[in-house]
């Protein structure tokens, strides 16, 4: 048996997420059933870690174990015939026996999507905001505040975490036409927690809109007693750009 590492993309809009759900369809669900029936066998993949459901990704890795396969490529495009049109397996390599798609991740690094003018009707895999008022330089001033390590407790509903829900944010990246009211905003880190991106957007978004104050946001960042804020924004806009390997 040889052990094999995947990139898969896909429009997460259809699913309930990437792992699988005995009731719902999922991203693992179709994968596992499409490589069952191209390898004869039933195979069983580990994601590097889940997406909340309507989350899209471009870069999600997955591993597997399975016969040898002499060619790759081939492989790969019998697979993305079997699977549906919104998910591609974009490569299939094969990766030392002790690889594990989750446990062998350095890091991860996503993207939020959104419009924050007039809603756009051709603004497609963005969430729109349609705030009138919205500041992108308090937006982006508050998104600052989460660069280097911090704890964030207060920014998952993650009940207990081995790390002490300490984690460090590489500097942020953004992209935005402030005449058309488009933003990318791009996170790279050692590890995100349960809703963590969703949240720390969110938080932003209350800034950007004058419903918060960057010192709040600051006293968050700094927590002497655990207050999980409960607003997180919406899933659309978010996707799985690339999970960080050694």
């Amino acid at each position: 048996m040889s052990n094999y590492c995947g990139v898969v993309s896909y429009l997460g809009t259809a699913y309930k997420g990437f792992e699988r759900q005995k009731d719902y369809p999922t991203i693992q669900g179709k994968l596992e059933s499409a490589l069952s029936r191209l390898c004869g066998d039933n195979i069983q993949i580990h994601g590097a870690g889940r997406t909340d459901a309507g989350v899209h990704a471009r870069g999600q890795t997955f591993s597997f174990h399975n016969k040898t396969i002499s060619d790759l490529g081939g492989f790969v495009y019998a697979l993305n015939r079997l699977l549906p049109g919104d998910i591609a397996v974009k490569s299939l390599r094969e990766v030392p026996e002790s690889f594990d798609a989750r446990h062998s991740a350095k890091g991860k690094i996503y993207s939020y999507r959104f419009h924050y003018g007039p809603r756009d009707p051709l603004a497609l895999e963005e969430f729109q905001l349609e705030w009138p008022h919205f500041s992108f330089e308090a937006f982006m001033a508050c998104m600052r505040l989460y660069e280097g390590t911090h704890n964030f407790m207060d920014f998952t509903p993650k009940a207990e975490d081995k790390d002490s829900f300490v984690r460090t944010l590489e500097p942020i990246v953004f992209s935005y036409d402030s005449k058309g009211g488009h933003m990318v905003v791009r996170l790279q880190g050692n590890g995100f927690m349960t809703y963590m991106v969703r949240i720390l957007v969110g938080v932003a978004f209350k800034v950007a809109m004058g419903k918060m104050s960057l010192k709040e946001v600051s006293d968050l960042l700094s927590p002497s007693t655990r207050k999980i804020v409960s607003f997180k924004a919406p899933a659309e806009g978010l996707c799985l750009e690339e999970v960080v390997y050694e």
